[in-house]
């Protein structure tokens, strides 16, 4: 081989090597955020310390780190969540901005006489994250001591049986509504602005009953500070040994309160299935199913259309519950 040739060579080996390495980028380049080198938020509708707010917290520095990139927790409260909701179907499709949502995404938009956005399509459905049971309780000192007895003294004694909820058309409200559709009783619900203010006055014997989730009441459970009656998902709940499920007395009755992440309508279908993959690789990390198993909530991810078919399902059977009980919408 002569002197001419061996540079020659070497240029054609460095060229392939340059070409190899730029036909690698455009893939890399597709599983990267459209957003990258920028801080995604994660727009919350609950205040700082709300469920909502502590499970984005949880996530969002493991996403982070996944990412490559920060991402925050922005809390924009107000109007049942409708304020954080519209600003993210309004954001640019980019994945700078996300809404970490809960199951009020359905029951709000079930109860809604005008919503400025589209509660299902004008939203890209990334992952669920979590699934939480609804649980009954009373006070310790309540005459109800089983979910048999509770539903027995209702139906014999119309209007006489109270129970709470953290506001009007919240999941909370609605399957204490649904339990009053489906047994033909009357029980009066009575809203409040908080769990705590309604836990306040069941404890107090202003009111009989409170629906709440499990997030928020197997805690009050452990201190003995309730007696669970029922829970209202699809089996019992391990940090509720021997209580059963609502569909024992009620069959078909079940119901599990959710969080997930969206988006804006119009995410490119690359970057919602990359952020639907790193979802579940945080959701797997051992930490995150601990914390989340603490605050009595399961890990549970999903397909993007999986998630989307249950939103839409949900506002379909919440608003069969409010025509036929006469809630008013709001």
């Amino acid at each position: 081989m002569s002197n001419t040739e061996r540079p020659l060579s070497k240029i054609v080996r460095n060229s392939l090597l340059v070409i190899a390495t730029m036909l690698c980028l455009p893939a890399f380049s597709q599983s990267a955020p459209a957003a990258q080198g920028r801080t995604v938020k994660l727009v919350s509708g609950s205040a700082a310390g709300g469920s909502t707010d502590l499970i984005g917290r949880l996530i969002s520095q493991r996403l982070g780190e996944r990412l490559g990139q920060p991402v925050i927790v922005e809390n924009r409260t107000g109007a049942g969540g409708v304020i954080a909701a519209d600003a993210v179907a309004k954001a640019a499709p980019d994945g700078a901005m996300l809404l970490i949502t809960a199951s009020n995404h359905s029951t709000g938009a079930a109860m809604r006489k005008f919503s400025p956005f589209d509660a299902v399509n004008d939203f890209s459905w990334i992952s669920m994250l979590t699934a939480y049971s609804m649980v009954i309780a009373t006070a310790p000192n309540s005459r109800f001591k089983t979910m048999g007895e509770l539903i027995a003294f209702a139906k014999a004694n119309p209007n006489k049986v109270s129970f709470s909820s953290v506001g009007v058309g919240t999941g909370h409200h609605l399957v204490g509504e649904w339990l009053n559709a489906e047994l033909g009783l009357n029980m009066v619900h009575v809203p409040y602005r908080g769990s705590p203010l309604a836990l306040a006055d069941v404890l107090g014997g202003q009111v009989d009953l409170m629906i709440d989730t499990a997030t928020y009441l197997v805690p009050q459970v452990r201190q003995g500070t309730l007696r669970p009656l029922a829970v209202t998902g699809k089996t019992p709940l391990e940090d509720l040994p021997g209580i059963p499920t609502l569909s024992k007395f009620v069959p078909g009755m079940e119901y599990e309160s959710w969080m997930g992440l969206i988006g804006p309508k119009g995410m490119p279908p690359e970057l919602v299935r990359q952020y639907n993959a790193d979802l579940k690789y945080v959701l797997e990390l051992p930490e995150i199913k601990e914390r989340f198993a603490a605050m009595g909530a399961t890990v549970k991810a999903s397909t993007p259309d999986e998630f989307k078919s249950l939103a839409a399902r949900e506002i379909v059977h919440w608003k069969r519950i409010i025509q036929s009980q006469n809630i008013p919408l709001q």
